[in-house]
């Protein structure tokens, strides 16, 4: 997990730049007991470049909580052949991963 500071130095972005993308769902924050007291998982972000584009999607599909969107991706999940949603991704099957979430969203579970 990395700090805002840290986390938008990666992107290459001012912690400004960083709270409007947190805004627009365009990356994953995790809050924490206080609002200061949020991290980044470093996982969304490689050497290639900017966060999963689907990110936002997924906000829109499943709700404005990180925790649930970090839950989603870190569970595996038998409709995704036992991988999680974080690996279908990282497999540049976004679509895939975004069709389980909306499911979810409407009540239809493995």
């Amino acid at each position: 997990m990395l700090t805002g500071e840290v986390f938008a130095h990666r992107l290459g972005l001012t912690v400004a730049d960083l709270r409007n993308l947190e805004q627009a769902h365009a990356v994953l924050v995790l809050p924490g007991l206080s609002p200061r007291d949020v991290r980044y998982p470093a996982w969304q972000i490689d050497a290639t470049g900017p966060p999963f584009p689907v990110l936002h999607a997924l906000f829109d599909a499943l709700g404005d909580s990180g925790w649930t969107i970090h839950r989603f991706l870190m569970q595996s999940n038998p409709e995704l052949a036992g991988q999680t949603a974080l690996e279908t991704l990282r497999d540049g099957r976004g679509a895939l991963a975004l069709r389980r979430a909306r499911s979810i969203a409407v009540g239809s579970f493995a």
